[in-house]
């Protein structure tokens, strides 16, 4: 992003630097003070703070101490004169990657930026490995767990269909008023209990198994299809995320004519008693995605139309889209760009498994600085 916090007490040296830093294409934002700097690094993104050493108010260390507090993941630059060595050299023991010294060449003060942001995206990158490696652990471990319960299950459905057909066998026998027949009810009753709970916990490791595998999600097959709206569907899920996307100044356009066909579907793996929830959690992640990737504004274009036999819909951002590097991995379970902690990586593994066991299809394309396009396609 090249997104660089310039601060420095001398306006015109400041604003010269700026521009000329603007020019070889990083986005420059200036203060002139301490209390300045601060709160435009908590209002947008930086990657590489320049800091004067000499500030009034707060000087450069004060302002290192307090950046780092509320950019822990920006990196920072020093600027000194000569008898400020010794201050310029603390600061890089608060975590400032360099120091240079007034007046300093723009061609060198560009490569120390760029050197910064270089050492930036390596951190991050080993933090997100990191991430990924004990999501990914947390995924295996979730596999086992669902094979282990499923075994113990598949015993109890197959012991309640013994008892189903047990006391089924028995009431044919007995009078239908006699002393045994409430309690041979009552024998059907918990076995139906039980395995509508039975299936109930295959459903969740279906799940598990999901995050792991999404190719590997089947349709239950011994439940009748849903009629999903999918136009209410779309609106609802917009809806929700509306106050979301005003607050971040994204604004939200939506193409969804009104003869849209049902959709039928079947009750969701997630929740047996809401048909649809899985399609809407899918749509709600490719929309929580294009989100992300506008946190400071931008258009979010929603859309869909009816095919031959199946229905299309377009999910569009204007925001700072994937490098290509990265595209081919996106629906992997557990892959993420964000930075640590603010994503799990399960969110378009989850829309993928979804669309693909409703005999669907998921396409994504991006453009570095231009947006982001989901696609899915779900017969109809």
């Amino acid at each position: 992003m090249n997104a660089v916090l310039l601060v420095d007490d001398e306006r015109d040296f400041a604003d010269l630097l700026a521009e000329r830093l603007t020019a070889r294409g990083f986005q420059v934002k200036t203060a002139y003070d301490g209390e300045e700097a601060l709160r435009l690094a908590a209002d947008g993104e930086i990657d590489v703070a320049v800091l004067d050493v000499n500030l009034p108010g707060m000087d450069g260390l004060e302002v290192l101490r307090e950046l780092k507090k509320v950019k822990p993941q920006a990196e920072a630059l020093m600027l000194t004169g000569q008898r400020d060595l010794a201050t310029a050299i603390q600061g890089m023991k608060l975590g400032a990657t360099d120091y240079l010294v007034k007046p300093v060449p723009i061609e060198r003060l560009t490569e120390a930026i760029l050197r910064a942001q270089e050492r930036r995206e390596e951190r991050l990158e080993g933090q997100r490995m990191a991430e990924t490696a004990k999501m990914a652990a947390l995924g295996r471990m979730a596999e086992g767990v669902a094979h282990e319960i499923n075994n113990p299950v598949n015993t109890m459905l197959s012991l309640t269909g013994w008892l189903e057909d047990l006391a089924n066998e028995l009431a044919g026998t007995r009078p239908k008023d006699g002393p045994d027949a409430a309690v041979l009810r009552e024998m059907l009753d918990a076995a139906a209990k039980m395995r509508e709970h039975g299936r109930r916990v295959k459903d969740i490791t279906a799940q598990l198994l999901c995050l792991c595998h999404p190719e590997q999600q089947q349709r239950p097959a011994d439940r009748a299809s849903a009629q999903i709206d999918l136009g209410g569907l779309l609106d609802g899920q917009l809806a929700a995320r509306r106050a979301r996307a005003e607050a971040s100044g994204v604004r939200t356009v939506s193409r969804l004519p009104g003869d849209l066909p049902a959709l039928a579907l079947p009750p969701a793996a997630m929740n047996a008693d809401l048909p649809g929830a899985d399609l809407a959690t899918a749509l709600g992640n490719i929309l929580d995605n294009a989100l992300d990737a506008m946190p400071t504004g931008g258009e979010l274009r929603i859309s869909a139309s009816r095919a031959e036999h199946h229905v299309r819909i377009e999910i569009e951002d204007t925001g700072q889209g994937i490098l290509p590097a990265h595209l081919p991995r996106v629906f992997e379970p557990f892959f993420s760009t964000k930075q640590v902690g603010q994503g799990t990586g399960l969110g378009l593994s989850v829309a993928y498994g979804t669309v693909k066991a409703m005999g669907g299809d998921i396409d994504i394309s991006s453009t570095v600085g231009s947006g982001t396009r989901v696609v899915v396609s779900l017969p109809c």
